[in-house]
């Protein structure tokens, strides 16, 4: 019994990190491509974005219902589904020639990655002793470091030697793969019951997230009416703090906001979400650096984001051991200093920094950003109980890809601001970039204030196995 119990722990931990796999793939893969699209489709390869932005937002509009939908229709149905929607979708965003059915292919996706992603993290919380899943976590997010790691690389290659298209197509067999070894092996988890669905909830929230989205993503584009942008933004503000305010006293609402009640839960939420929003832009910044303004190709340039998941593997290595030696407030107000510095260095990257330095810096980043999202993860569900979980994971999931979306968003918007104000034209030079990363790392250390709240003993429970009573 326990040899087959531990082949089905693995068969999970496998179907998880492949899932994963696939969406770091298809997520990093595009960033070195953006450049040959935007030459392709005719459009300015910053306002392309929306490609990036696209996805983030239907993974931030859907994730908070991804959990009900999981006790609603049974764990193992839900993510077989969205595994089949994200499969397809990847074949149909191959075939877009513009970008309003680029974007719409890359949204359909999205609904897909909105249900595979906080799924795969709510099959480990159930399936694995609370103890244990700092550990699982990691294990998962090696493989998805392989995805990291081809993606740039491979999103180069292909650029370079065969049609754009084929940097989503690459991702149809891996999500067929996933979809047959999850419908034999994947354990049937049951529905559960179900609290009434909030329609009004999800529509003021949902239609909150896309319009704030929407309007940073217009904020930042290189010509906009910047009146018309900020009347979308006070929308969007005013629907989600109508949603704050109607979830009060909504008996079951879209987002158990009752959870911010746990410290520890509010302070990784707070943490991810100004984390991402000051350097998820980076992923997006460098290739941008290295091929429009260094004239680097787009395999070089994707070659060189590779030192990032070496980075991130290294680190999964070691992350609990530093942990459970330094403790969550330690690590995770030291690592966000070390961040802002990283951020602060990419300034030194001009035409003549080798690519041996800058691969050099892109893996010192990567060993840093892992240990961050190592902590802040895990950390949020050392204090929540069993019943939590569903919702837990669809308000992490939420707040990881929604500040994701804004960190594009931002580096975009701070792209426009200063090549206006160096250049009168939004002409991309190296001190353009150099002023967005410094800019880029005064917010990142401006995180540090959410972590010194934590206390010297929080998330213990994340790190030691409990004792077994006498």
């Amino acid at each position: 019994m326990q040899e087959k119990s531990d082949l089905n722990r693995k068969v999970i931990i496998f179907i998880v990190s492949l899932a994963g796999f696939m969406e770091a793939l298809d997520t990093t893969i595009l960033n070195t491509a953006i450049p040959a699209i935007s030459r392709s489709l005719h459009v300015n390869p910053v306002d392309l974005k929306i490609a990036l932005i696209s996805y983030l937002m239907m993974l931030a509009i859907f994730i908070p219902v991804s959990g009900w939908l999981a006790d609603k229709f049974g764990l193992k149905r839900v993510f077989q589904f969205a595994t089949v929607v994200f499969t397809l979708s990847s074949l149909w965003c191959g075939f877009a020639y513009t970008v309003p059915q680029l974007v719409l292919a890359r949204s359909v996706q999205g609904l897909g990655g909105a249900l595979m992603l906080p799924l795969g993290r709510l099959i480990i919380l159930r399936s694995f002793p609370r103890h244990e899943v700092v550990d699982v976590i990691n294990h998962v997010i090696m493989v998805v470091s392989v995805g990291l790691m081809l993606g740039p690389l491979a999103g180069g290659v292909i650029t370079d030697h065969f049609s754009w298209s084929w940097i989503f197509w690459v991702n149809v067999p891996v999500g067929i793969f996933a979809f047959i070894i999850g419908y034999f092996f994947l354990t049937d988890y049951p529905p559960r019951h179900v609290r009434p669905f909030d329609f009004i909830g999800f529509t003021l929230f949902g239609g909150g997230l896309a319009t704030l989205t929407f309007a940073l993503s217009y904020l930042s584009e290189s010509s906009t009416n910047q009146h018309t942008g900020l009347l979308i933004l006070f929308i969007s503000i005013l629907m989600l703090a109508n949603y704050f305010l109607y979830a009060r006293w909504q008996p079951h609402p879209i987002l158990n906001t009752s959870l911010f009640k746990k410290r520890t839960f509010l302070i990784s939420i707070l943490g991810n979400l100004f984390a991402r929003l000051s350097f998820g832009g980076v992923p997006f910044l460098l290739p941008l650096l290295l091929q429009i303004s260094l004239g680097y190709s787009a395999a070089l340039s994707g070659l060189l984001m590779v030192p990032i998941a070496f980075g991130v593997m290294i680190v999964k290595v070691i992350s609990l051991r530093a942990l459970r030696k330094m403790g969550y407030k330690k690590t995770l107000v030291g690592n966000t200093i070390l961040v802002s510095l990283m951020l602060w260095m990419f300034q030194v990257i001009t035409g003549a920094t080798s690519p041996y330095s800058i691969a050099a810096l892109t893996f010192l980043f990567g060993l840093l950003i892992s240990m961050q999202y190592s902590a802040m993860n895990s950390l949020a569900y050392s204090d929540l109980d069993a019943d939590d979980l569903s919702a837990a994971t669809s308000i992490f999931g939420t707040t990881q890809q929604l500040s994701q979306s804004f960190g594009v968003a931002v580096a975009a918007m701070l792209l426009h601001y200063y090549s206006h104000v160096f250049n009168g034209g939004f002409i991309l030079t190296p001190t353009v970039f150099h002023h967005a990363f410094l800019a880029m790392g005064f917010l990142t250390l401006f995180t540090t204030i959410i972590f010194v709240r934590l206390k010297p003993n929080d998330g213990h429970q994340m790190l030691n196995k409990p004792q077994e009573a006498s």
